[in-house]
């Protein structure tokens, strides 16, 4: 099959930064796998351009539809004329599908792919203390997954003490035990880092390992480098840890469903194998 031609349909992902994303190679991967003449392209676009951009999008007759990456998703979902009840009930959206009558309809699936990461790996989530840092659009989700899994409690932390005070009062008001908390392990026994820290070399850690038990699970949402200095330090403890790249492989099945793409296997053994032979072609 060719790489490119005139056929050749568009799955987009917007962000900004958007350099860091492995949502490209990944897609673009499975596409090729399994025959199916469509790419995934990254676009760079800032806060300031976002509504002349999916106004843009309106005019594009060969997308396959749009992934939404930090810091998008809680605008995104003002773009959408519907949301899944999902989407509805944590506030933002990461991936948009355009309907016939050129509306869009938003979902949003990373907390499912973390939660289905863990799972995978035979790890328990009910009856865990949670503790999330960073409340922008993936920390939403994910604090409602893990309470949607069964977690004990969950609490939560972002920079920003408004956006944390209204995801504790939303957990809390769909009746899971929940507040603020500093950003430290020491009484949680699944802890995960939903901000951008540890994307760059020199970033400070995000969360304070002090105290982090051996039985805790240590999740981490950024995707490169895939090993960051807080996984390191919680590996380092004898932790269970989980990378970006498995919450980012486990939600392509969610993804794919919603957005009606051609028939793909994206399992995380797929993925393995759709990357490892791209590698060596």
């Amino acid at each position: 099959m060719k790489v490119v031609d005139g056929a050749t349909r568009v799955l987009g992902i917007v962000g900004d930064p958007i350099a860091q994303v492995r949502s490209p190679e990944v897609w673009s991967a499975l596409f090729r796998a399994n025959g199916v003449n469509a790419l995934c392209i990254p676009f760079h676009v800032n806060a300031a351009e976002l509504e002349a951009f999916f106004a843009g999008l309106q005019t594009v007759q060969n997308l396959l539809g749009l992934i939404v990456t930090i810091p998008h998703k809680p605008a995104a979902a003002r773009y959408a004329a519907s949301l899944t009840d999902r989407a509805r009930k944590v506030g933002p959206a990461n991936v948009m599908r355009r309907e016939a009558d050129g509306t869009w309809t938003g979902d949003i699936v990373d907390g499912v792919g973390l939660v289905s990461g863990l799972l995978a790996a035979g790890q328990r989530i009910a009856g865990r203390r949670a503790l999330v840092v960073g409340s922008g659009g993936v920390g939403r989700a994910i604090a409602f997954a893990i309470a949607d899994a069964g977690a004990e409690s969950v609490h939560v932390y972002d920079v920003l003490p408004d956006r944390a005070e209204d995801l504790a009062a939303r957990l809390a008001e769909a009746g899971t035990q929940s507040g603020i908390a500093p950003p430290a392990a020491k009484g949680f026994d699944l802890v995960v880092n939903a901000s951008p820290l540890g994307m760059k070399r020199d970033d400070p850690l995000p969360i304070d390992p002090t105290g982090l038990d051996e039985s805790a699970i240590a999740v981490d949402v950024v995707v490169h480098p895939e090993m960051t200095p807080w996984l390191s330090a919680a590996a380092s403890r004898g932790c269970h840890v989980q990378s970006g790249h498995v919450m980012t492989d486990h939600q392509l099945v969610a993804m794919q469903a919603f957005l009606g793409l051609p028939t793909l296997d994206c399992t995380p053994a797929a993925v393995a194998k759709a990357m490892q032979d791209e590698a060596s072609s």
